[in-house]
């Protein structure tokens, strides 16, 4: 029981970045979750940690570690749950990773349905849209637009996920004509941090990059939308985010005759996991509700 107090307190100091948030999230203090992560590099002779900031940073070692407790918690927690013995019971913890907008626009209704028709499953739900192999980062089941494919990960691709290039209208009367994507070089860009400032386009010529100008920069998406809509540059989001402040007349699409290179929904699940019957059976609810573009705007209307 040490040993696995010890993993959590790892596992969780990981995830958050720093002991105290950790200690809150396992209702302990700093000094027992420091403790323990202490403990756990003494019996490894290894260090997990690199201390010398104020936030908390992986060696490679403990990379490495990180991935092995958190098969190992899942395990355990899918031994004390009974699925090992009974893999068809619908019980036990299920971690998700999916894009916010996702789960907004129609997966955390779905979360909760799934929680009431199975009340003996713990789901754990974090919003992100950053890529990585679900089966190092010890998720059952994850969602995005991730363009890697990783071994022994089965994974479903769903769709093209829409976004839009807009921009103000009183941003756009003060500002240099856009004809051309190369034109957003003049102008100031707000964009989302993880999709980077490399803008891609179709075109007649064929892809076109842009390696446009941030004045801007946040994993925000509702805040670059309020950025935009104030007339502080051109931004690109996904449809969702956009709609109500496109229907208002407060943003008005930009280079329209140039669509924005699309990226793809998939959902991933580790192969393993699969074989828990309340994992199947979520990964194939998930994937159907993506597949029928429930989430409200996600899917263009036919021109």
């Amino acid at each position: 029981m040490d040993m696995l107090l010890k993993l959590k307190a790892f596992v969780v100091t990981a995830d958050t970045g720093n002991f105290s948030a950790a200690a809150r999230t396992l209702h302990t203090s700093p000094s027992v979750i420091m403790k323990r992560v202490d403990e756990l590099e003494w019996d490894f002779k290894t260090t997990f940690f690199d201390r010398s900031t104020r936030r908390l940073t992986l060696t490679d070692t403990g990379q490495s570690y990180l991935t092995h407790a958190r098969q190992l918690l899942r395990s355990y927690s899918d031994m004390v749950s009974g699925a090992i013995l009974n893999p068809g019971s619908i019980e036990g913890p299920i971690r998700i990773k999916a894009p916010a907008v996702l789960i907004r626009q129609g997966l955390g209704d779905l979360f909760i349905r799934y929680r009431a028709e199975h009340p003996l499953v713990q789901l754990e739900i974090i919003a992100s849209d950053r890529g990585g192999n679900p089966a190092e980062e010890g998720f059952d089941i994850s969602v995005g637009m991730d363009q890697m494919a990783y071994s022994e990960v089965v994974e479903q691709v769903i769709r093209p996920f829409p976004r839009l290039l807009c921009a103000a209208p009183a941003y756009l009367s003060r500002s240099e004509a856009l004809l051309h994507p190369r034109d957003l070089i003049h102008h100031p860009c707000l964009t989302f941090s993880l999709a980077g400032s490399i803008w891609g386009f179709n075109s007649p010529e064929g892809r076109i990059e842009v390696d446009v100008r941030p004045v801007l920069i946040t994993n925000d998406e509702g805040y670059l939308c309020a950025a935009a809509r104030d007339g502080h540059g051109i931004v690109q989001l996904a449809l969702p985010i956009v709609a109500d402040a496109l229907q208002t007349g407060q943003l008005v699409p930009v280079l329209a005759e140039f669509s924005l290179v699309e990226r793809w929904v998939k959902i991933m699940v580790p192969t393993a996991r699969l074989e828990l019957t309340r994992v199947k059976l979520l990964f194939d609810k998930m994937a159907m509700h993506l597949t029928s573009g429930r989430d409200e705007g996600l899917v263009p209307e036919d021109r």
